[in-house]
């Protein structure tokens, strides 16, 4: 079978076919229909041709009407099927079909009449001249002149049939499938068609069962005998699906007895709210899923009754009769709390709660009116509480009571001595109360173990007996009298212990130095260990008579180290593991070089150090140099390289003896390329339509030429490569003219030697800066109409620039012929405000441009502008 899923569950979820649900629980998401083929039991078609010659089961398609084959010969036929309807018993029918489709017509212009019948079972004996029986004509179709010819589709819903098969008890369906018997003679309409078949969408609707009041009564009721329910009420029905997957939930209906027209539905509590107390409630459930509902169950019933009892119930105990310090009893004491009724019969039982977070709980009095125990264990020392309330027959609580008690510090302190499984572990134990006798103690509920009590101290020995988490339970008696107790979980290990003297914290084990761990049993039987550290590759050390080993060991480098040892006893059993982590100090400097962009001749940074104990200085020497030292354990230092390529920097750290350490050498590489260096108007920027100058200083030895290339690397263009001869000092100077365009200025440059050696390239970039004024304008031309504004009514633009800002001194400005006006840059402010009052209306254009600290200016900005004709007034 296919099944299409509309909503998933979890698996667990998914695994339930049954589900209790109780309201005010959710119910489970959706599965659906079931979508098959109902089984093909016989099918024939019969031939009028071969009017006595059965043809049981065949195979390809059948023939409708008549057609005459090659010799000639005039075959008439019809087609039978029997389906077992057997999988669709007890389902509801969503969809089912009887279909089968043209392949052959022998004249489309014809309009053929297809009949489909029931008709009596197909045996193995169907023929033409005995057909099984027609009973009912289920569907007509006209095909051919008209529709889709060959190919049309004839399906026919089934699902009256088979409701009508399952009233007679039948569990088969037979169908026919032929031309009107007027035309069957017509060989013009006749057809075959595909083996027919019957698919289905089908369902089992869920049942419920098990209904009941679930609180305050675990009974359904009759309308004769039923319990009563209040607002907390719960109602409960268990629902099954024998659809596996699909999920059912619960859909409540209830309603007073007298009003049926009142009927609710509730997938939740059953609200009460608006009937009165002593109105009956009938009240039912349904099963659904998501394609069906299924049968209501039966009818329950309870009577209202909101009114709770007015009764405050009375709280006591002899144990823990009071709230005063330093109070009775213990922890781990049990005290017996009486919540009496006080005579109201309407009193059943109560609910009460230990404050502590958990849930409310209920009891049962003895009778209406009567008492119940409770028997409450603290944990603690210290004040508690618990509240109570009077319940009714009908579930309804009344006022809250609260009790107050406090509970002694009498419990004994534990401290347990963990050695491991199988060996002899500790146990102390003491109090600061005159009275204890004797202590107790006990593992996991097991036996208890009680020793005397001296000066109010014991000690004791336990034998774990496996690893994990353990309970240890201890007890202080005054005589035979427990006075309080107290649980310690401990964790019990088998994993050896391993100590070592050198490589633990905070000693500082350095690389090569030898040292030694000390591995002790926590189980009994150990014959060796097995051990390795962080390579992966595990080795073995056998114990001694006392189980213990010694293993020496010599760092071979630095850095961070983890041993991981387990035990193993005389039936090869492995322990544990265990694991110590340590560092090693190198015997060399730690060194790091900042030698990113270094150029030959510029200083590069470097930081050493060394962690051994003894270091007092550190001594370097770079590219051959002579050695030089700088004083303590932590340095920084420059060094210089005089040439391309690699240099070598050794670093040593200098003992307290005066000798070195093994040096730490790291090469620093830099390339041939030449530096290059840019001047622009202000700094190593470019500006727009300003010229930009780049230095190129050459590295390579024996230089003579800078070969280049220079322009933006994001205009897609090809930019010529070019040369400058390499003056005396080195160095060259080109000057390139920077486009009005936002984006960079990029140098790639390499040098040559006279014999054509070329040296690494260096690709240089600079930003290229805008120098142009932003103008905000008030009377925009590129509005419809006549302009805004007018002539004597004052208003103001607003200059700004996008870049360059920190240069700038000031705008200049002018409308139309007038003269130049200046105005300071404010830096402080989002632009400059320049007064403007029109003297014209109509069309003006503003020229502006900005000066620099350089005196220079930026290009020369023009504005359009449009003044209207509003007449100032005042």
């Amino acid at each position: 079978m296919h099944r299409t899923v509309r909503a998933l569950l979890s698996a667990a979820v998914a695994a339930l076919s049954a589900t209790t649900v109780l309201v005010g629980l959710s119910a489970g998401p959706a599965q659906a229909e079931t979508y098959d083929h109902v089984p093909l039991t016989a099918w024939s078609y019969t031939d009028k041709a071969q009017p006595s010659t059965p043809n049981p089961d065949p195979s390809g398609d059948f023939l409708i009407g008549s057609s005459n084959d090659a010799a000639g010969l005039k075959h008439t036929g019809r087609a039978y099927f029997t389906f077992d309807l057997t999988p669709l018993k007890g389902q509801v029918l969503h969809r089912v079909t009887f279909y089968t489709d043209e392949q052959t017509v022998n004249d489309c212009s014809q309009v053929a009449p297809i009949e489909v019948w029931r008709t009596k079972s197909v045996s193995s004996t169907t023929t033409w001249q005995h057909p099984p029986k027609e009973l009912e004509l289920l569907a007509e179709r006209s095909y051919g002149k008209g529709v889709i010819c060959p190919g049309a589709y004839l399906g026919v819903d089934m699902i009256p049939a088979i409701q009508a098969a399952f009233a007679r008890g039948e569990k088969t369906l037979s169908i026919e499938v032929r031309i009107r018997v007027a035309d069957e003679g017509d060989r013009r309409v006749g057809r075959t068609m595909s083996q027919a078949r019957m698919s289905y969408a089908v369902n089992h609707a869920p049942k419920v069962s098990g209904l009941k009041l679930a609180y305050p009564d675990g009974r359904c009721g009759t309308l004769e005998k039923h319990p009563s329910a209040g607002t907390w009420n719960r109602v409960q029905a268990t629902v099954t699906d024998a659809d596996p997957d699909d999920h059912p939930w619960i859909v409540y209906a209830f309603w007073p007895v007298d009003h049926p027209d009142q009927r609710k539905e509730s997938s939740s509590s059953l609200d009460l709210s608006g009937l009165e107390d002593g109105t009956v409630v009938a009240w039912t459930a349904q099963g659904r899923d998501y394609d069906d509902a299924g049968p209501w169950g039966k009818t329950c019933y309870f009577t209202v009754d909101t009114t709770a009892p007015a009764t405050k119930p009375i709280v006591s105990s002899k144990t823990y009769p009071s709230e005063d310090y330093p109070g009775t009893g213990g922890p781990g004491v049990p005290g017996t709390f009486v919540f009496d009724a006080a005579g109201d019969v309407e009193t059943v039982g109560f609910d009460w709660s230990p404050m502590d977070g958990s849930l409310v709980q209920p009891v049962t009095a003895n009778h209406p009116g009567g008492r119940a125990k409770v028997t409450i264990t603290p944990r603690r020392w210290g004040s508690g509480r618990i509240e109570v309330a009077a319940r009714d027959a009908a579930g309804n609580r009344g006022p809250w009571v609260e009790y107050q008690y406090q509970v002694r510090n009498s419990a004994p302190f534990a401290e347990v001595e963990v050695n491991g499984v199988g060996l002899t572990s500790h146990i102390k134990l003491s109090s600061n109360l005159a009275e204890v006798s004797a202590f107790g103690y006990a593992v996991d509920g097991g036996p208890e173990t009680r020793v005397p009590a001296v000066d109010g101290k014991a000690t004791g020995d336990l034998v774990f007996d496996s690893t994990g988490y353990k309970n240890v339970v201890s007890r202080a008696y005054a005589g035979k009298k427990m006075i309080g107790s107290e649980t310690d979980q401990v964790y019990v290990t088998d994993a050896p212990r391993v100590v070592s003297d050198e490589f633990n914290w905070p000693n500082s084990p350095v690389e090569g130095v030898p040292g030694s761990f000390a591995f002790t049993p926590r189980t009994t039987d150990v014959v060796s260990y097995l051990y390795q550290f962080d390579d992966g590759s595990e080795r073995s050390i056998d114990a001694g008579p006392d189980g213990k080993a010694t293993l020496t060991w010599t760092p071979d480098r630095s850095g961070y180290f983890t041993i991981t040892v387990s035990s193993v006893d005389g039936s090869g059993n492995r322990s544990l593991p265990a694991q110590e982590s340590f560092s090693v100090i190198s015997l060399r400097p730690t060194v790091s070089v900042s030698s990113y962009g270094a150029h030959v001749g510029d200083p590069i940074s470097v930081l050493a150090y060394s962690d051994l104990p003894n270091a007092v200085a550190l001594v370097y020497s770079f590219d051959g140099g002579p050695q030089q030292t700088a004083d303590g354990s932590f340095a920084f230092f420059d060094v210089v390289a005089t040439h391309s390529g690699d240099s070598v920097l050794k670093v040593w750290a200098k003992l307290d003896d005066g000798t070195l350490s093994p040096p730490t050498e790291q090469t620093i590489h830099l390339d041939s390329a030449p530096k290059v260096a840019s001047k622009g108007p202000f700094g190593e920027d470019a500006v727009m339509e300003r010229p930009v100058s780049f230095t190129f200083t050459a590295v390579q030895e024996g230089a003579t030429t800078f070969r280049y290339t220079v322009g933006s690397a994001y205009d897609d263009a090809d930019h010529p490569q070019q040369t400058v001869p390499v003056d005396p000092d080195g160095t060259a100077t080109i000057t390139y003219d920077v486009p009005d365009r936002w984006g960079d200025v990029t140098v790639v440059v390499a040098s040559l030697t006279g014999d054509g050696t070329v040296s690494d390239t260096n690709t240089f970039s600079v930003s290229v800066r805008n120098p142009n004024v932003a103008v905000t304008n008030p009377w925009p031309a590129d509005l419809p109409g006549e302009g805004t504004g007018g002539v004597g009514i004052p208003g103001q633009f607003g200059f700004s620039g996008y870049d360059l800002n920190e240069v700038t001194t000031k705008f200049l400005w002018r409308v139309n012929d007038g003269p130049v006006q200046e105005v300071e840059y404010d830096p402080w402010a989002w632009e400059t405000v320049a007064s403007y009052t029109p003297d014209r209306a109509g069309d003006n254009t503003l020229y502006v441009q900005r000066e620099f600290t350089d005196g220079s200016r930026s290009p020369l900005v023009t504005v359009a502008f449009r003044v209207g004709n509003e007449v100032a007034t005042g």
